[in-house]
């Protein structure tokens, strides 16, 4: 009897590591790769290796390495929207598509020696229909509820989320990140067209040169996309 309950014991504790290394991988979430309507373009991001378990693509550029990985809409839901919080990157459909997002999470670590500035005025997402997409800023997200009048106290600890964890916020107005330093944040953009199959991200960051004197150098990493309009078209509708 005993050893058939240290047995049960066992396996209940082996799926309960299994079950957190899960969530861990995710940032707590369980993720279904095949409901993300964008995933990596296997066939276009030659310098990049692709995390089969998150599609996350990961590229190394001049000691700099970068990964950036695609956040579905449902799955941003699931982490950010509770009770008593509405996801900062909350949006209806009805909604011009300037308050909608398209959300990917981005790590970049400077294993350089020297310091490394993101450059995201220039950094930007794109799509075959030529339309090139703009970060969106906090400012940006708090005026789209404020608009919409869902300024409410779950919007609110949404926005407080939002200084936590959005890239730009994490970086500050500096935007720069040390020697041998990493940070890592949601970057959101305006959402491409929803007949666009191909999307890619590109961000720039600017090294700073050996000598005082010297000119940044500039580093461009470019992740590409692709987008299944019929998963688009057929997304779960967002928690309110």
């Amino acid at each position: 009897m005993r050893r058939l309950l240290y047995l049960a014991t066992s396996l209940m504790l082996c799926f309960m590591v299994i079950y957190l290394c899960s969530c861990a991988a995710g940032g707590g979430v369980s993720i279904d790769l095949k409901k993300d309507p964008i995933k990596p373009a296997t066939d276009l991001n030659k310098e990049a290796t692709i995390d089969p378990s998150t599609n996350a693509l990961t590229m190394t550029k001049e000691g700099i390495t970068m990964t950036v990985e695609h956040w579905s809409r449902a799955r941003l839901d699931q982490k950010y929207s509770t009770a008593s919080m509405r996801s900062p990157f909350f949006y209806l459909e009805t909604w011009p598509q300037a308050y909608q997002s398209e959300v990917f999470h981005v790590k970049i670590k400077n294993d350089t020696s020297k310091r490394v500035v993101v450059d995201l005025k220039e950094t930007k997402c794109y799509d075959e229909r030529q339309y090139e997409y703009a970060p969106t800023t906090y400012d940006q997200i708090k005026y789209k509820f404020a608009s919409k009048s869902y300024m409410d106290l779950k919007t609110k600890n949404g926005l407080e989320t939002a200084k936590q964890i959005l890239l730009s916020e994490l970086l500050g107005p500096s935007r720069l990140i040390p020697a041998g330093k990493e940070v890592e944040g949601f970057l959101p953009f305006f959402t491409p067209s929803t007949q666009a199959e191909k999307v890619w991200v590109i961000v720039r960051l600017e090294k700073e040169p050996e000598i005082a004197t010297g000119i940044y150098q500039k580093v461009e990493f470019r992740f590409d996309f692709t987008q299944d309009l019929a998963l688009r078209r057929i997304q779960p509708p967002t928690k309110r």
